[in-house]
């Protein structure tokens, strides 16, 4: 075989393995699910639950797990306010909870998050329950009714 043709056949061997891999790499990565619900909309704010876990039968777990935010509109992404890190809230304060209204969410990292649901799961069960919110997520974290 000719120098040249061996230096090509080598140069495209090499390409093939390299490709192969950089597609093996770009092989889809399952995402935590992770959803957001507008809980109110002002001129000046939005605030929102990021919604961790839903209920789970499985798990025996019949609740939400929330995070709550407060953001001012016109503001950079960074600049927010974590409201609570961790909220358990019935299907029934989800529902009532939810606002019609439109505006523009973030997820920010659920380290916290992921602390505060360990440490509620490894409290005895009736420690677990007297902390859901059963109204709404905004009066539970002791905002409703307060303005802007």
């Amino acid at each position: 075989m000719h120098a040249k043709r061996e230096s090509l056949t080598v140069v495209f061997s090499v390409a093939a393995i390299l490709s192969q891999t950089i597609l093996a790499r770009a092989e889809p990565v399952e995402r935590p699910t992770i959803s957001a619900i507008i809980l109110s909309v002002s001129l000046r704010t939005v605030h929102w639950a990021t919604v961790h876990k839903a209920p789970d039968p499985g798990e025996d777990d019949p609740h939400y797990h929330v995070g709550v935010i407060e953001k001012e509109r016109r503001t950079p992404p960074w600049q927010f306010k974590r409201l609570a890190t961790h909220v358990v809230v019935t299907a029934d304060a989800m529902n009532r909870s939810r606002s019609r209204q439109k505006a523009r969410t973030y997820f920010y990292k659920d380290i916290e998050f992921r602390i505060a649901y360990q440490n509620w799961r490894a409290q005895p069960l009736p420690q677990r329950e007297a902390g859901v919110c059963r109204t709404t997520i905004l009066e539970c974290v002791g905002l409703a009714g307060k303005p802007d």
